[in-house]
């Protein structure tokens, strides 16, 4: 089994490469683009590779390992790792509906916020924010892929099959961390480290409840939030 999980962490690091291959070069093309049918277009190749980079790898990975089940239930290889982390609430349940509430509430303020004043956000992802309706869906679909596909790849999969080949899971979730944050580094050092930031969130917030899903779903909420709800509600989308 350690064989097997260093052959796939091997192709899971292949698989970064290949998602990040020409990265910069080809988001400056991105963000050349005036027309909205090139910028759509380019939507939706980010998408398949997204799924194709870190989703395929995870679902086929854990499948022949035998471990699906980690989706759902939190890996045994995380414990010790768990351990060292501050019991904020008495009950996972307590938490999990703190951090859904409070991402929600998040949500709204932004909503707020985007409805008084125009906000800067951080890093330099101006070219993925919609420029009209139509575009609207696309930001939004990218905004759910990549909470889901990254939070299952970087908080679940990679530290596992580091813990799996090394029995070290503490050096799988820094690993992780890292790659996550440079794996944004068209955004620019700001958004580097913003992105590490909330890498460091989300994988305290993993370990804390246990639960994938929650952290995937304050991603795609934290998401939405800068690529769909502060567009759209400061009036500068064009029709």
């Amino acid at each position: 089994m350690t064989t097997a999980a260093a052959l796939l962490l091997l192709a899971a690091l292949a698989g970064i490469w290949w998602f990040q291959k020409g990265d910069l070069g080809e988001y400056r093309r991105f963000s050349a683009l005036n027309d909205s049918h090139s910028r759509r277009m380019r939507f939706r190749l980010w998408l398949a590779r997204s799924a194709l980079a870190f989703l395929l790898p995870v679902l086929v990975g854990l499948a022949l390992l035998g471990r699906s089940d980690a989706l759902v239930v939190m890996p045994d290889e995380f414990a010790p790792v768990a351990a060292t982390m501050p019991p904020i609430f008495d009950s996972g349940e307590a938490m999990q509906g703190m951090l859904i509430g409070g991402a929600i509430g998040g949500l709204v303020v932004g909503a707020v916020l985007a409805r008084l004043r125009k906000r800067k956000p951080l890093g330099n992802i101006s070219a993925l924010l919609p420029r009209e309706r139509r575009e609207v869906k696309y930001a939004a679909a990218l905004s759910i892929m990549a909470g889901v596909t990254e939070e299952a790849f970087f908080r679940l999969y990679l530290p596992l099959l580091v813990a799996m080949a090394t029995g070290q899971a503490g050096i799988g979730f820094v690993a992780s961390l890292i790659l996550f944050g440079a794996m944004h580094r068209y955004q620019g050092w700001v958004g580097v480290a913003a992105t590490t930031a909330l890498g460091a969130v989300m994988t305290g917030l993993y370990l804390m409840t246990g639960s994938l899903w929650v952290v995937m779903l304050v991603h795609v909420l934290v998401d939405l939030n800068g690529l769909v709800v502060t567009p759209v509600l400061s009036g500068v989308l064009r029709k």
